[in-house]
């Protein structure tokens, strides 16, 4: 493969660190949902976070009326309960954060996907909201940005067995070697690390697995949240419309998030919620910085 010439270092964002413990339910004040959501700059994002440990049956019966007949037919598909649950908590809050910012009731929302599977909402209902959704286990997190192109991923970090193998299977040789020179601990944040940009970049692009992984490489080092990306032969980009952040989001998640142009973001700001239930707790906001 034929690197690109050296990239200049995209935009990052760096500044308050998300507190590593997950505070308790019960530390989060009660807030109107319908007016309480701090306002969404044009030039800023909302990283929305919903805990499952924070969903009971009430909330998920709630949840389960916001769903229209393909959804619900979706998440009636699912055979594991904690994938079918990561479903339903997260298409109850994409609805409920979307009706934060627009006069649309959150089982009124209507969306369609690309071919490459990437939903967007559907007409003017959408008022130049963009999001993106990720989960995994015991976290979803839910991206939303006016006009920018963003993709988010999170991911549990509790998976080391593999981490040799699907490195060299997906990662570029500089990625791969970068990762497998850590032990121990470090190795899985290295590996989660990589793969959560990866995923949010292909996230953002809207192209899922038809980007190859192994056609762009991110340069990383342990004492940074500052990543770099280069292109290679076969995924042409340009490495300067982008944006990269990566967070520690609680003792057990990792996040990653990307957005073009990086000049249109100055801000991105993290907030926990249960859906419908009016709770928000503002976790940290981190500014756009070259």
């Amino acid at each position: 493969m034929i690197e690109a010439r050296a990239p200049p270092a995209p935009r990052c964002f760096c500044g308050q660190q998300i507190p590593a413990a997950v505070p308790p339910r019960t530390a989060l004040p009660p807030i109107d949902p319908t007016t309480s959501a701090p306002a969404l700059p044009e030039n800023g994002v909302a990283i929305w976070l919903t805990f499952l440990v924070d969903i009971g049956d009430s909330e998920r019966a709630a949840y389960r009326k916001l769903l229209d007949p393909h959804e619900t037919e979706r998440h009636d598909r699912y055979k594991v309960a904690g994938a079918r649950d990561e479903f339903l908590v997260g298409r109850a809050l994409v609805r409920t954060t979307l009706s934060r910012y627009r006069d649309t009731a959150p089982a009124d929302w209507r969306f369609e996907t690309n071919r490459h599977g990437r939903p967007a909402i559907i007409g003017e209902a959408a008022g130049g909201l963009m999001f993106n959704l990720s989960h995994t286990r015991g976290l979803v997190a839910l991206a939303v940005s006016r006009g920018c192109e963003i993709g988010v991923d999170v991911e549990a970090v509790g998976r080391e067995s593999a981490t040799f193998d699907l490195a060299g299977r997906y990662f570029s040789p500089s990625e791969a070697e970068w990762v497998r020179a850590a032990t121990g601990p470090a190795l899985a944040e290295r590996f989660f690390a990589v793969w959560t940009l990866k995923e949010a970049y292909i996230k953002a692009r809207g192209m899922g697995l038809a980007l190859p992984l192994d056609g762009f490489s991110f340069a990383l080092d342990d004492a940074t949240d500052r990543p770099t990306i280069a292109f290679h032969e076969g995924c042409p980009d340009d490495p300067a419309r982008w944006a990269f952040l990566r967070r520690r989001i609680s003792n057990d998640h990792r996040l990653a998030f990307a957005a073009s142009p990086p000049d249109r973001i100055d801000s991105v700001r993290f907030l926990r919620t249960v859906p419908l239930s009016g709770s928000v707790s503002d976790i940290g906001v981190t500014d756009g910085a070259s």
